[in-house]
């Protein structure tokens, strides 16, 4: 009796142990990622002209739930292509380099015009469906503190 109490008692120990270090070793990895969302921009644009957009939802490795860090970001102009779907591709494969994962939450168009200080945000993907122009607002906002910043759900 006093053998398999003993034996009890060690495997309980050794499954807490394990269990501390697989949550430790999560956490670390945990950290590591979420300092990676940190070195992503929220906001790369063309300097100017009108071009589409996506919204893209960034963060470490596979979704594991609503509790993990995460962090929007805006992508568009032709430096990644010429299409939504082609703005989307680019990022994604630049993110998991970083080993980052992310999901388009829709797209749209943005007008920017550097000398007026201006950006228009407007439109639809048809590929993505539209983005939350006000998000994407409040992202620019960041970035282009200086400028006008509007935002319509009228056109394509």
């Amino acid at each position: 009796m006093l053998v398999f109490v003993g034996r009890l008692c060690v495997g309980a120990v050794r499954s807490v142990f394990t269990l501390v270090a697989v949550q430790t070793r999560s956490f670390c990895t945990f950290t590591m990622c979420a300092e990676k969302l940190n070195d992503v921009p929220e906001v790369e644009i063309e300097d100017s002209g009108t071009f589409k957009y996506v919204l893209i939802k960034v963060y470490p490795g596979e979704p594991s739930g609503d509790h993990e860090p995460s962090k929007l970001i805006v992508r568009g102009g032709q430096k990644f292509g010429p299409y939504h779907g082609d703005i989307y591709d680019a990022t994604l494969a630049n993110l998991q380099k970083l080993g980052l994962d992310s999901e388009c939450l829709g797209g749209g168009r943005i007008r920017h015009e550097p000398e007026k200080k201006e950006l228009n945000v407007y439109g639809y993907s048809q590929g993505f469906g539209k983005a939350d122009h006000q998000l994407t607002v409040s992202l620019l906002k960041k970035k282009y503190s200086n400028y006008a910043i509007n935002w319509s759900d009228e056109g394509y």
